[in-house]
């Protein structure tokens, strides 16, 4: 019965599928917060993804896949930053 309140959250087609790949994920009740959150964000990657193969030109994708690597070297440089920090030990 939990599964069915927790759909109710998401209710499209496409959010459905991203809610049951998180169900492989974390299995129990317990996790029904991260279920959420991770069909959330299964969901807003692959609307990104779509929009990126459907809409892009080619200047405009490089120029976003830049930006994402970018992004990508910058939270590494912050989490490495965090665990190098003695007090987050």
């Amino acid at each position: 019965m939990l599964h069915k309140q927790e759909l109710s959250e998401v209710s499209r087609d496409r959010a459905v599928e991203c809610y049951f790949w998180t169900m492989g994920v974390y299995a129990e009740p317990q996790y029904s917060q991260a279920h959420v959150m991770l069909a959330k964000t299964i969901a807003m990657i692959s609307i990104v993804d779509d929009t990126f193969d459907a809409y892009g030109i080619v200047k405009e994708l490089e120029f976003y896949t830049d930006a994402i690597q970018r992004y990508g070297l910058l939270l590494e440089q912050f989490n490495l930053s965090r665990s190098s920090n003695k007090w987050h030990k």
